[in-house]
């Protein structure tokens, strides 16, 4: 009698647990989205963060030509910086390149160049630095194309400070805009 009352109060308490399990994920609530941007690592006296996605451009099917991210400062950095003062690298698995500033620092870049192609929360009148709470979107337009699922490096340097360096992938398909290089 002793055997059969624990044998039921164990078969009870199994049946509890399992029905705690499977009524554990039934809310009426809509998941919490702990999932954060990515964010680079940012590197001791270093003035420059990436803010928000780095896209590519190109053919569809094919490869990305242009690269497009946005700068801002890094928490704590001082500005402003000088953005006529940078220099841009762009390295994947073939080629390593410096890439040149585009004619008075601002337009679409041809190939072999970068440029500014806008700023969001412009201080002031247009000075090509960065300060506060600016964002500069960059374009770089490097020789040599990046092919789906290849890792590219991209380091900006400052005329003082610790440089930004970020790498990304591509995308397994490339479509024409709008191509998010995954961070690492």
């Amino acid at each position: 009698m002793v055997v059969l009352v624990v044998k039921l109060q164990s078969l009870l308490m199994i049946g509890i647990v399992v029905v705690l399990v499977l009524s554990a994920g039934c809310t009426d609530e809509e998941p919490t989205d702990l999932a954060l941007p990515p964010k680079d690592n940012i590197q001791p006296g270093q003035v420059l963060v990436t803010i928000g996605d780095v896209t590519g451009d190109g053919l569809a099917g094919g490869t990305i030509d242009t690269i497009t991210f946005t700068l801002g400062l890094a928490p704590g950095a001082t500005g402003p910086v000088d953005m006529e003062k940078i220099s841009i690298v762009y390295a994947d698995t073939i080629k390593t390149e410096t890439l040149v500033p585009v004619e008075g620092y601002r337009g679409d870049p041809a190939r072999g160049e970068w440029g500014i192609l806008g700023i969001t929360n412009e201080i002031g009148s247009p000075n090509n630095r960065l300060d506060d709470k600016e964002q500069y979107i960059i374009r770089i337009n490097p020789w040599a194309y990046l092919p789906a699922n290849r890792m590219v490096t991209i380091v900006v340097r400052t005329a003082t400070g610790t440089p930004l360096t970020f790498r990304r992938v591509a995308p397994p398909t490339i479509i024409q805009t709008n191509n998010i290089l995954a961070p690492l």
